[in-house]
């Protein structure tokens, strides 16, 4: 996509995302800290912190481990941070946030049911097996929903799908 069409469509995202009845009653979010091809978090990063939410951003451990790390701005992030991603993180003993409310989740594609193709670490899986009661929210561009994706066991889906032009919940999966 064109940078000017990401950065209009990562605005639509951001508003939808703030529309949420759901953000609404978020104590905490934790969100992914997007690339150069996701739907942009920055502006929603900052959105979320003016609005008083809790914020945490992964950092992934030993084991392959991801956790969410609490910050309190934009400017806690030490950039780059190690790992495949090369990604900003969060900085070592930042506080862990237990039990976010509403975790936001990127992927490569989805289906209308939330089945998510990812990076292929596992990470997103491992954590929403771990924490069944946050809210699983995939935020991606309209066309990054597609009808069918392979699935194995230990896949975990997303609820909600927040396109640049609509917010979908997600129809539950067979079995």
């Amino acid at each position: 996509m064109p940078a000017k069409e990401v950065v209009r469509c990562s605005d639509m995202i951001r508003r939808r995302v703030l529309d949420l009845e759901q953000l609404r009653d978020a104590h905490s979010v934790f969100t992914y800290i997007s690339t150069h091809h996701e739907p942009d978090t920055r502006a929603l990063i900052a959105d979320l912190l003016a609005l008083g939410k809790r914020v945490s951003v992964p950092r992934i451990g030993p084991a392959g481990l991801m956790r969410a790390h609490r910050i309190d701005s934009l400017d806690d992030l030490q950039s780059p941070g190690p790992g495949q991603f090369n990604l900003p993180v969060p900085p070592p003993g930042s506080p862990i946030e237990a039990h976010p409310y509403l975790t936001l989740v990127p992927g490569l594609a989805f289906t209308e049911s939330g089945r998510r193709l990812g990076m292929g670490g596992g990470h997103y899986d491992r954590y929403l097996t771990e924490h069944p009661e946050t809210l699983a929210v995939g935020l991606c561009y309209g066309w990054q929903i597609v009808e069918d994706l392979p699935g194995e066991s230990h896949d975990r889906p997303v609820r909600v799908l927040v396109t640049e032009s609509r917010t979908t919940r997600c129809k539950a999966l067979p079995g």
